[in-house]
């Protein structure tokens, strides 16, 4: 099974790299929606030299991004918030005190939302209720849920910006990316006429592999569509965003249609988010985490794609360790399953 390991806001440091890397991670992800191009650039030379120099056949990912809005930065990093707590969000990329307000990097904040509206921030930690419109850049919520809310985290509204838009956002990155030459690419999965324009400005990319990211719910002909198509190596289950973009108690469900449709179309499958989550602090990682990542195992799920894991834990290795040691006593008893060969 495939391991991709999210390089990320505490694993940049190169021992942190080659301590992933060598902990048995297969691809190397970087999400270019936070920083950047010229500092992800940077990261990315670096893990390529740190490959390099130790003759690893580990693979650069690069996760192009989706219109996700997200939150500024504030001294505090991170806030504890309580069920029925009132904060103010407000348009800007910082804040000098995340109680006066909390910023959110977009413009007319205010005309994106409306009142009742629950929003949530990451992949649904915190849920908060548009209270009040206090003017064009400023909005009042309440919290629905006590919870921490970190710096730059998603801010997840039904509001993005328009297809035509988002490619040539694309065509940039990718023109941006041709010294690094990454060998995969994932990129969302909106529909069937955005995959046609996807499938354009890669044409002159032939050797790229590209990854179609399913981000939310989808309908049966749909998933059909997207796995006869040829164009897409693999397809990865988003349930990071699936969480927020569609009906949370049918995410299990809609896993479970996709691995079987793909399987059938002889693709890939890849699962991300809530993989091991537990395992930043926890010595062993949660039970249900262990079910859930064996399960994937015996169902023929190709690979897994570690977020927070690894970018913002402080210990992105033991993860991987654990990742590993749950991967292949799975793959030990799928093994006794099959029948002696005659």
């Amino acid at each position: 099974m495939l391991i991709i390991a999210t390089i990320g806001l505490n694993s940049f440091d190169e021992g942190k790299i080659k301590k992933i890397i060598l902990s048995g991670a297969n691809i190397l992800r970087f999400n270019l929606s936070s920083r950047t191009i010229d500092n992800n650039i940077k990261y990315i030379q670096t893990a390529q030299q740190i490959i390099y120099e130790l003759n690893s056949k580990a693979k650069i990912m690069i996760d192009l991004p989706l219109n996700k809005v997200r939150l500024g930065d504030f001294p505090e990093k991170v806030i504890e918030v309580k069920e029925n707590q009132e904060l103010i969000f407000r348009c800007g990329f910082n804040s000098p005190n995340a109680l006066e307000y909390i910023p959110v990097q977009m413009t007319e904040l205010a005309e994106k939302v409306k009142i009742n509206q629950v929003i949530t921030i990451g992949d649904g930690e915190i849920s908060l209720q548009v209270t009040d419109i206090i003017d064009k850049q400023s909005i009042a919520v309440k919290a629905l849920n006590n919870g921490s809310i970190y710096f730059m985290r998603s801010f997840n509204t039904n509001w993005r910006i328009a297809d035509d838009k988002l490619i040539e956002q694309y065509k940039q990155l990718l023109d941006s990316l041709k010294d690094v030459s990454p060998k995969y690419f994932a990129v969302s999965y909106l529909n069937n006429i955005f995959a046609e324009k996807v499938k354009q400005i890669f044409s002159p990319y032939p050797h790229a592999r590209v990854i179609a990211k399913l981000e939310r719910h989808a309908e049966k002909e749909e998933i059909e569509a997207l796995c006869r198509d040829d164009f897409y190596r693999y397809v990865l289950i988003d349930r990071g965003e699936m969480g927020v973009n569609a009906p949370f108690e049918k995410i299990g469900i809609l896993q479970k249609k996709i691995v079987r449709k793909a399987h059938e179309h002889k693709k890939h499958v890849i699962v991300s988010t809530h993989i091991l989550e537990s395992s930043i602090n926890n010595l062993i990682p949660y039970r249900a985490e262990i079910t859930d990542l064996t399960n994937m195992v015996l169902e023929g799920v190709d690979g897994i794609m570690l977020c927070h894991e690894t970018a913002v834990g402080l210990r992105p290795a033991y993860t991987i360790s654990i990742a590993k040691k749950i991967i292949a006593e799975a793959e030990k008893y799928k093994l006794s399953l099959k029948p002696p060969l005659s």
